[in-house]
C-alpha cells in the first residue's frame, strides 16, 4: 500500500529516497532514517529531563548525541557524506559506552537497536565485526563492573561473561550471516531489476520499430483496396475480394495501433485538454456507422443536449469510444441494434454502449479487461479478437480519472459503463 506523502513519519523515513534510487541504498536510507527517528525523540526527552534533575553532565552528552542525529538527518536529507554513516553510529555508541560505564544509566542496552541498525548501514565486513565487537565487549564490561567482582572467584567470573557475551555473540554472528544473505539477494534483486528495464526498452524500441515498418505499407494496401471497391466495372467476386483484403489491413492497423497504446503507461504520453465528450461521440461514431451497416446493425445515439465537459486527450478517449462500440458490433447478432447514451449523474459524465448480443460467459467476466486475456472470442460473424481493446481501454480511462466497469447477462447483451469526472 502507498504511504500519504503528507504522513511526516513516512516522509522522514524517506529522506533522500525517490524512485530512481537503487534498492540497496533504499533500504540503508529506510533503516539509518529509522534508527535516527527512534532515538533521537528519546534522547530529547532524556536531555529535558536530566536539565530538569540538575544532571548538567548528562544532559551535555545527551545534547552531543542529538548534534550526531541532526547531522544524521541532514545526511539523509542531502545525501551527501552517506559514507560517515557508519561513523556516525560508531560515535554513538562510544557516548552511550562513555555514560552508562561511568553514570550508570542503562544506555548499553541501546547496543542491540545499533547492532540491528548495522547489519544494514555497514556494509563493509571488516566495519561490521568492528562495530559488533566494540559494543559486544562494552557491553559485558558494563554489566560485570555491576557485580561484586572482589567477592567472586573465578570460575563464577568467567560464567557471568560467558552468561552475557555468548547470547550477544550468537545473535551478532546470526545477523552477520543475514547481513551477507541481504546484501547477496539485494544485489541481485537491483540487478534483476536493471536488467528488466532494459529489457522492457528494447523490448518497446523494437515494438516501434516493426509498427513503424507495417503501418506505411498496410495503410496503402487499405486505402488501394477502398479505391478499387469505388471501381464500377468491378464483378461481385472481385468486390468481395477486395471487401476481405480492406477489412484485413484495418484490422490489422487496429492491432498495430493497440499494440502501440500498450506502451503508452504513463501520464506524460497524455495531452489532456478540455473538449466535449458529447461532440467526441459524434464524431466517432460517424465512421462505425458503416461498420455497423455492413452488419445490418442500428447504432442509435441517446445523448444529453447538456455539453459535458471533460479533461482528456481526445485521440486516447477516442480509442475508447472505437473499441466499446467496434465490440458491441462484433458480438451482436444480424438485424441487431446498439445504443450508445451519455447523460450526466453526480457531477459525472456516465457515457455507456448496451448491445443486445451474445453476453460475456460467467467464466471470463473476471478477465476480459486483462491485456491478452484468454477470455477472448470470435464475433457472431466470426470476426477476429485479439484480447488487447478492453484492457488498453480500462488503462485510458483510469489514466483520465475515471472507471469502467459492465453489465452482462448470456444470450441477453452486455452494457459497458464508463464514468468521467466533470469540468466546470
Amino acid at each position: 500500500m502507498r504511504k500519504s506523502q503528507s504522513n511526516i513519519f513516512y516522509r522522514l523515513l524517506s529522506l533522500g529516497n525517490s524512485e530512481s534510487t537503487p534498492f540497496r541504498e533504499a533500504y540503508k536510507n529506510y533503516m539509518f532514517n529509522l534508527f535516527l527517528m527512534m532515538a533521537a525523540p528519546f534522547a530529547l526527552l532524556v536531555m529535558i529531563i536530566n536539565l530538569y534533575l540538575g544532571e548538567y553532565v548528562l544532559a551535555s552528552f545527551n545534547i552531543l548525541h542529538l548534534l550526531i542525529f541532526i547531522f544524521g538527518f541532514y545526511i539523509s536529507y542531502s545525501q551527501r557524506y552517506v559514507n560517515l554513516r557508519p561513523l556516525l553510529l560508531f560515535l554513538g555508541a562510544a557516548i552511550a559506552a562513555y555514560t552508562a560505564y561511568f553514570f550508570k544509566n542503562g544506555n548499553e542496552y541501546r547496543f542491540l537497536i545499533m547492532i540491528v541498525a548495522a547489519v544494514v548501514l555497514c556494509e563493509k565486513n571488516w566495519q561490521y565485526i568492528i562495530f559488533v565487537v566494540f559494543v559486544s565487549t562494552t557491553f559485558v564490561v558494563i554489566r560485570l563492573d555491576e557485580l561484586p567482582i572482589s567477592s567472586m572467584g573465578a570460575l563464577q567470573i568467567i560464567e557471568k561473561t560467558v552468561k552475557l557475551a555468548f547470547p550477544l555473540g550468537f545473535f551478532s554472528i546470526c545477523l552477520y550471516y543475514f547481513k551477507s544473505i541481504y546484501f547477496q539477494n539485494q544485489y541481485r534483486l537491483e540487478k534483476a531489476y536493471e536488467d528488466l528495464n532494459e529489457n522492457r526498452a528494447e523490448k518497446d524500441r523494437i515494438l516501434n520499430a516493426v509498427a513503424h515498418d507495417l503501418r506505411s505499407p498496410l495503410s496503402g494496401i487499405s486505402g488501394i483496396s477502398r479505391m478499387m471497391l469505388t471501381d464500377e466495372n468491378l464483378d461481385d467476386n472481385s468486390k468481395e475480394m477486395f471487401q476481405l483484403i480492406e477489412q484485413s489491413a484495418s484490422s490489422s492497423l487496429r492491432l498495430i495501433g493497440d499494440l502501440m497504446q500498450t506502451n503508452m503507461s504513463v501520464d506524460e504520453y497524455y495531452q489532456l485538454k478540455h473538449i466535449e465528450l458529447n461532440k467526441l461521440i459524434r464524431q466517432s461514431l460517424q465512421i462505425l456507422f458503416y461498420t455497423a451497416k455492413e452488419k445490418g446493425i442500428e447504432i442509435n445515439m441517446q445523448l444529453t443536449d447538456e455539453k459535458l465537459m471533460i479533461n482528456a486527450d481526445q485521440d486516447k478517449f477516442e480509442r475508447v469510444i472505437t473499441n466499446l462500440v467496434t465490440n458491441a458490433i462484433k458480438f451482436s447478432r444480424q438485424g441487431a441494434s446498439v445504443i450508445v447514451s451519455l447523460e450526466k449523474k453526480n457531477q459525472k459524465a456516465v457515457f455507456s454502449v448496451r448491445d443486445n448480443g451474445i453476453g460475456i460467459p460467467k467464466q471470463v467476466q473476471e478477465k476480459v479487461f486483462d491485456l491478452f486475456t484468454i477470455a477472448k472470442r470470435k464475433g457472431t460473424n466470426g470476426e477476429k479478437s485479439f484480447g488487447i481493446g478492453l484492457a488498453i481501454s480500462k488503462k485510458i480511462v483510469e489514466l483520465h480519472q475515471g472507471k469502467i466497469y459492465f453489465e452482462t447477462e448470456e444470450n441477453k447483451g452486455t452494457c459497458f459503463i464508463v464514468e468521467l469526472p466533470l469540468v466546470a
